[in-house]
C-alpha cells in the first residue's frame, strides 16, 4: 500500500512538472532565472557547432567538385597532349605539305658559327 502512494505521488509531481512547463511557470522560479545566463551560452555554442558543421560540408562538397574538375582536365590534358604529339610526327607532316609545294629536307642541317670579332675604331 505504500509502494502505490509513493508512484502516485510521483505520477502527480511529473504531472505539475508538466503542466509547470507548458503553462510558463517554470520561467518565473528564482532557479530558472540563475541558470538562464548558462542556457544562452549552452544556445549559442550549439548554433556554433551547427554552423561550423554546415560550412564544413560545404567546404567538403567544394573540395569533392574541385576534384572531380582537375581529374577531367587532366584527362583532357593528357588526350591534347597525345593528339599534337601525333600531329607533329614527321611522316604526317610531310602528307600534309604535300599540297602547300614545301618539301621534306633530304639533306641534315647544318651548325652556322659566328666569330664576333671586336668592333675596332679607326682613327685618322
Amino acid at each position: 500500500m505504500e509502494e502505490q502512494k509513493g508512484t502516485e505521488k510521483k505520477k502527480k509531481k511529473g504531472g505539475k512538472n508538466v503542466m509547470s512547463v507548458l503553462g510558463g511557470m517554470f520561467l518565473v522560479k528564482e532557479k530558472f532565472s540563475k541558470q538562464f545566463p548558462f542556457m544562452v551560452y549552452v544556445t549559442l555554442l550549439l548554433m556554433a557547432i551547427i554552423t561550423n558543421t554546415y560550412i564544413a560540408e560545404e567546404k567538403n562538397r567544394e573540395l569533392t567538385q574541385t576534384s572531380k574538375r582537375l581529374n577531367d582536365l587532366q584527362v583532357e590534358y593528357i588526350q591534347l597532349k597525345s593528339a599534337i604529339m601525333d600531329a607533329s610526327k614527321q611522316s604526317i607532316l610531310a602528307k600534309r605539305l604535300v599540297g602547300t609545294g614545301m618539301k621534306e629536307a633530304t639533306e641534315p642541317l647544318k651548325r652556322i658559327n659566328v666569330n664576333k670579332e671586336p668592333n675596332h675604331t679607326e682613327e685618322p
